[in-house]
């Protein structure tokens, strides 16, 4: 391969993983908005006018991780 053609190759990459992060910036994570436990959240801070971008999560009460039957079912280590 020439240094040409890894030059192309590297810009093509760089294009490619541009493109990747634009669609997942731009298209997926406000979609994500509409999703049922995500939509809620936004909606359970909107209703309590809490700016996310101002929380620190060390003011936070614990957030759910996952759900309660998630602990029921699931074993780690038996």
């Amino acid at each position: 391969m020439t240094g040409i053609q890894s030059s192309t190759t590297a810009r093509l990459r760089l294009a490619g993983g541009a493109l990747v992060i634009a669609g997942i910036w731009g298209v997926i994570l406000p979609r994500m908005l509409e999703w049922g436990p995500v939509a809620q959240h936004v909606k359970l801070m909107e209703e309590r006018r809490v700016d996310p971008s101002a929380m620190y999560y060390t003011e936070l009460e614990r957030l759910p991780l996952r759900p309660e039957w998630v602990d029921r079912v699931l074993v780690l280590w038996p």
